[in-house]
């Protein structure tokens, strides 16, 4: 199970593709994770909470108790007791990790967080998936992605195409659509044998005409949405634009493991106005977050765009990760990445 979301009352939603723990809240960690979230109100929340129902009361789902037993009884009091002693509240309203200084904050508590308003759709898998494979979300997006006109971009942390994805990505640029891609560099990502079998893909992705980004891991993405910043940054959003009026944004990866192995799920949204905003914004940026792959006199480079420095090898990462990338990149696991 990879799906992401918490729903409030029935009347709010947040999805995308952001996971509970520090790290992935900027809080007490080495690594920094960018990530890209929904706030969503409307007819897309019941069909959120209807997703968490269907799960919740499937064959695949146990109480805890089954696995963890006790006989121990906990009270909301229990609760408070426990906030109050873990001085919960303090350490998120004062220090490094204040988040009443946010601007989204202030946004929320004098209710000036702009609204975008628009039809949205919520695409999921069916929670007996880990038994069948059978992806009803790829299904979905399959039917999504044949009725693109003109552009698509693709932002996956974990980006393994398969020579088959590789193939109709390529086969999407010869028909004349625009395609970009957007993943982590072998410094940024944090799961290297992923980067060892998509680096295999590249090439052909660059030669087809594809446009291929990769996230440095200097990249300051807490200038954006965080407080407390790391020595290195990581991309873990998952977000798909298309046309400049549709947007995709939810817990899948572009890799086997969320076709084939993991529940994943993901809301579509069509709204001009807030794509449009948020692709100026990626774009206008993309320079100083990422490097351009090209290739030159055949061979793989990574340009900086705002320094125009180039990298002949993997940039900012050692030779024992690129060895290790290397080494994953030759055993039989693409289908479990």
């Amino acid at each position: 199970m990879h799906n992401k979301s918490i729903t409030a009352d029935n009347v709010s939603s947040i999805v995308g593709g952001r996971n509970i723990g520090n790290e992935y809240f900027s809080y007490d960690t080495s690594v920094e994770f960018g990530d890209f979230d929904l706030l969503l109100y409307g007819n897309t929340v019941e069909q959120v909470a209807g997703q968490f129902d269907q799960y919740w009361n499937s064959d695949f789902a146990i109480p805890v108790e089954w696995i963890f037993e006790t006989d121990e009884v906990i009270t909301a009091e229990d609760v408070k007791q426990t906030v109050l002693t873990e001085r919960l509240e303090e350490q998120f309203t004062t220090g490094a990790y204040d988040i009443t200084k946010l601007d989204l904050h202030r946004k929320l508590v004098n209710n000036e967080l702009p609204l975008y308003w628009g039809e949205g759709k919520l695409l999921y898998d069916l929670p007996d998936k880990v038994g069948t494979q059978n992806s009803q979300l790829i299904d979905d997006l399959t039917l999504i992605l044949e009725d693109v006109e003109d552009n698509v971009v693709i932002i996956s942390p974990y980006f393994v195409p398969t020579e088959l994805g590789t193939q109709h990505l390529v086969e999407a640029v010869q028909s004349g659509k625009q395609v970009t891609i957007i993943t982590n560099s072998l410094a940024s990502n944090d799961v290297f044998a992923v980067h060892g079998w998509y680096a295999k893909y590249r090439e052909d992705l660059i030669e087809g005409g594809v446009k291929l980004w990769e996230i440095k891991s200097t990249a300051k993405f807490k200038s954006k949405w965080s407080m407390t910043g790391s020595g290195r940054s990581s991309l873990h959003a998952k977000v798909m634009f298309f046309d400049d009026r549709y947007l995709f944004v939810g817990s899948m990866n572009w890799d086997p493991r969320s076709a084939l192995h993991n529940t994943e799920m993901a809301v579509i949204i069509d709204q001009a106005d807030f794509v449009l905003e948020n692709e100026i914004e990626l774009f206008n940026e993309l320079d100083k977050y990422a490097y351009q792959l090209k290739i030159r006199d055949g061979d793989l480079v990574w340009v900086d765009n705002m320094t125009q420095e180039v990298f002949e090898s993997e940039p900012d990462a050692s030779i024992w990760l690129r060895m290790g990338a290397w080494m994953a990149g030759i055993l039989p696991i693409e289908e479990q990445l």
